[in-house]
C-alpha cells in the first residue's frame, strides 16, 4: 500500500510539473512548437524526469540501462515495480539513450532523453537589398546536437541556389549548418526560408519571409526628396523675383521725376540771373 501511495504521488508530480508532457518551444507565431513523442523525451535541468516501460503495470521485473550501463536505485535514480524510471531533478550528465526490458516485452524499449532548446526564432520577415548579403542563424542548441537544415519555398536550399553563393557554418553553439549565408543576393532569392531542427523523432521549424528590394530602391526616395527641394528653391526664386522687379520700377520712376524737377529748377536759375 505504501508503495501504491508512492508512485502515486510521483505520478501527480510528473504530470503537474510537465515531465511528460507536451512542451512548446516559444511563443513567436512563425515557428513550430516542439511536442515529445513517446521514445524521444527532453530534458530539463532541474525538473523531474519520468520514463514509464509499460503503462498500467505492476510488479514487473524490469532492468534498466543507460547507455548500454545497467542502472540501480540510488538517491537520485528510482526505479519502481511498475516498470518507471524516476529521477527527482535532472541533470545534464542524465541525457543518453535509456533502454527498459521487461519479462512480458519481447523486444526492449528505448528511449532518447536529449536537451533541446530555440533561444530565439527567425523573424516574421527579412529585407535585403539586391546584391548585398542575407544573412540568417537558427539559434538552436542541444545535446546531442540537433541537426539542422534550410528550405526555400519547401524545397532543400541547395536544390533552390547556386552552390557559390551558398554557405552554411556552425552557430555559436556549435550546431552544424545552424547559420545561413547567401552573397550576394539575387531578386529570385525572395520566398520563404524554414530553418527545420531534428533530433531523433524530434522536429520542429522557424521560418522567415525574405524580400528583396531592388539596388536603387532606396535611391529613389532620396532623388524625389532633391526633387522637391529645387523645386521649391525655384518657386522661392520666382516669387522674390516679382516681388522685388515692382519696387525697382518705382525706385526708377522716383528716379526720373527728381533728375526732372532738378533740371527744371537749374533752368529757372539760370533764367533768374540773366
Amino acid at each position: 500500500m505504501r508503495i501504491f501511495f508512492t508512485l502515486a504521488f510521483m505520478g501527480l508530480l510528473g504530470i503537474c510539473l510537465g515531465a511528460g508532457g507536451g512542451i512548446s518551444s516559444g511563443s513567436s507565431s512563425n515557428g513550430g512548437s516542439v511536442n515529445e513523442t513517446d521514445d524521444t523525451r527532453r530534458l530539463r535541468e532541474g525538473r523531474p524526469l519520468m520514463l514509464t516501460c509499460v503503462e498500467n503495470a505492476t510488479n514487473l521485473d524490469t532492468t534498466w540501462t543507460k547507455d548500454g550501463a545497467e542502472l540501480a536505485s540510488s538517491d537520485r535514480i528510482q526505479l519502481f515495480p511498475n516498470s518507471t524510471l524516476y529521477i527527482a531533478s535532472a541533470k545534464s550528465e542524465d541525457v543518453g539513450t535509456y533502454t527498459c526490458k521487461t519479462g512480458s516485452l519481447v523486444e526492449p524499449r528505448d528511449f532518447n532523453v536529449i536537451e533541446l532548446y530555440l533561444n530565439k526564432h527567425l523573424p516574421k520577415s527579412t529585407t535585403v537589398l539586391e546584391n548585398d548579403k542575407l544573412s540568417l542563424t537558427c539559434l538552436v542548441e542541444g545535446e546531442p546536437k540537433p541537426t539542422v537544415q534550410w528550405l526555400k519555398n519547401g524545397e532543400p536550399l541547395e536544390d533552390s541556389i547556386n552552390s557559390t553563393r551558398l554557405v552554411f557554418s556552425e552557430n555559436e553553439y556549435e550546431v552544424a549548418n545552424a547559420s545561413l549565408l547567401i552573397k550576394p543576393v539575387l531578386k529570385s532569392d525572395r520566398g520563404t526560408y524554414v530553418c527545420l531542427i531534428t533530433s531523433f523523432s524530434i522536429q520542429f521549424n522557424t521560418t522567415t519571409e525574405v524580400r528583396v528590394k531592388d539596388i536603387y530602391a532606396a535611391l529613389w526616395p532620396f532623388l524625389g526628396i532633391v526633387a522637391e527641394v529645387v523645386i521649391l528653391c525655384l518657386i522661392i526664386f520666382i516669387y522674390e523675383k516679382r516681388r522685388i522687379k515692382p519696387r525697382f520700377e518705382d525706385s526708377d520712376t522716383d528716379q526720373t521725376a527728381n533728375e526732372k524737377n532738378s533740371i527744371e529748377k537749374k533752368e529757372n536759375d539760370v533764367r533768374q540771373r540773366k
